[in-house]
């Protein structure tokens, strides 16, 4: 889905009742974020501060700040920073939503000496309380990161927003999860998964993920099941981590095609039972038409009307389909039988699963953590690489072109195979010196 900007956004005012929730959560909404709000005014770099509730600026390294620099230098500042007005509490202004592109400004500033960038043009909002503020400020952010690299962030900022989005308007969460796919084009697929993950998901397996410790979809996966049932995962997981991630990674792996083969299970018995279900209505529905004929064949005997014969012929077929039906719950019955022994069968396997034991070996977080970004660093490379537009590219490149590209992905693949040997090498020398 395409990112909406707010001034896209057809509210709707006066198509809809005021008496609707959704409506006057919009209303309240489009107020909060400022979308009917033309007041822009220049101003100094002293005047405006930083948002403390502001957690997204942790992904924002020195070195994206002075390529935004280098940017806003060429171009320009292409999108107004958009500020709170709080000098009548404290004489600034208070930033919503550009805090790299303030950052960028005030680097520029700082080398340049520069009166030109001494100034800043934003966007004013002003009567905001702090819902308002954190409503524009998670907006703002989840619109333009909405790929963040820190899932923990990313998910908690996603439920934030939902969360305030339900206070300000008094709507549904379903309401509430319609309008942030709306102002953040975040798909209600992922927020459906952050939903899941942070609220049904075992305190246990939700801390190795916020560690980056096991994958996402995993995660989502561990979340539809019974909270008995992740209890025995956590156990297992906590005790491969402390194990190594070795063990963490195999036992993940056991457990996730364990559950993934109980969710299948279940999906097929809950379809086999739905279809009992239906069968069971069309039996009844037939033995109703039956009686029917049985009375009215009756009555036109009695009358000697011609029409017996005729509802006698109707009542054959009836019963006809009584027996295929009756053949079909049969079917249905052993299928369901057998569905219930094999997710038994699965979820006996899945309480078998054990972490190794303990060996004293634990790994660190932040090692952890490091492998695991960059294996998503990593991906990311391979998939923007391998795009249709990167492709695209490429094509266009001329015959030296093409081979310099192809060079340098030679010396990528050989660099990796030597970081990997000499690990091993390393892994297997202090493996031997034990």
């Amino acid at each position: 889905m395409a990112k909406l900007k707010l001034s896209d956004i057809d509210m709707g005012l006066g198509s809809t009742p005021k008496s609707d929730p959704l409506h006057d959560a919009q209303t309240l909404l489009n107020h909060s974020l400022g979308a009917d709000s033309d007041d822009y005014r220049s101003i100094p770099l002293g005047q405006i501060q930083l948002n403390p509730q502001n957690d997204y600026s942790g992904d924002d390294t020195d070195a994206d700040i002075e390529e935004l620099a280098r940017d806003i230098e060429r171009n320009g500042l292409l999108h107004n920073i958009v500020v709170s007005d709080k000098t009548r509490e404290s004489g600034m202004y208070m930033i919503l939503s550009g805090e790299r592109r303030y950052k960028a400004v005030r680097w520029l500033y700082e080398k340049k000496k520069e009166n030109k960038y001494a100034l800043i043009l934003c966007k004013v909002l002003t009567g905001l309380d702090p819902l308002d503020e954190m409503l524009v400020l998670d907006a703002a952010n989840l619109q333009t990161r909405g790929g963040m690299q820190n899932e923990k962030r990313f998910r908690k900022a996603t439920m934030r927003f939902i969360e305030n989005l339900r206070k300000k308007g008094g709507v549904s969460e379903r309401d509430a999860v319609d309008l942030a796919v709306r102002y953040t084009g975040i798909s209600d697929k992922l927020i459906d998964k952050n939903i899941a993950v942070e609220t049904n998901l075992h305190p246990e397996i939700l801390a190795l993920l916020d560690r980056d410790l096991i994958p996402k979809n995993q995660a989502v996966q561990y979340a539809h099941l019974p909270m008995e049932t992740q209890k025995i995962l956590a156990e297992n997981l906590t005790s491969a981590y402390e194990s190594g991630s070795a063990a963490l990674r195999d036992v993940n792996d056991q457990l996730f095609v364990a559950t993934k083969t109980i969710a299948d299970l279940t999906v097929q018995l809950e379809s086999k039972e739905k279809g009992m279900r239906e069968i069971d209505e069309e039996i009844s529905n037939a033995q109703l038409s039956l009686s029917a004929l049985n009375a009215m064949a009756e009555n036109a005997e009695e009358d000697g009307s011609d029409a017996a014969e005729e509802l006698t012929q109707q009542m054959d077929v009836v019963k006809k389909t009584l027996l295929d039906l009756e053949n079909q719950k049969k079917m249905y019955a052993n299928t369901i039988t057998s569905a219930k022994a094999a997710l038994k069968k699965s979820e006996d396997k899945l309480t078998k699963i054990n972490a190794p034991m303990k060996t004293g070996t634990v790994i660190g977080d932040d090692i952890a953590a490091m492998v695991n970004k960059s294996m998503k660093k990593a991906e990311s490379g391979v998939q923007g690489i391998t795009s249709r537009t990167s492709i695209h590219r490429m094509m266009k490149l001329d015959t030296p072109g093409r081979r310099v590209m192809l060079e340098r992905l030679e010396e990528m693949k050989q660099a990796l195979h030597a970081a990997t040997a000499i690990l091993e090498k390393s892994l297997a020398d202090h493996e031997e010196s034990k």
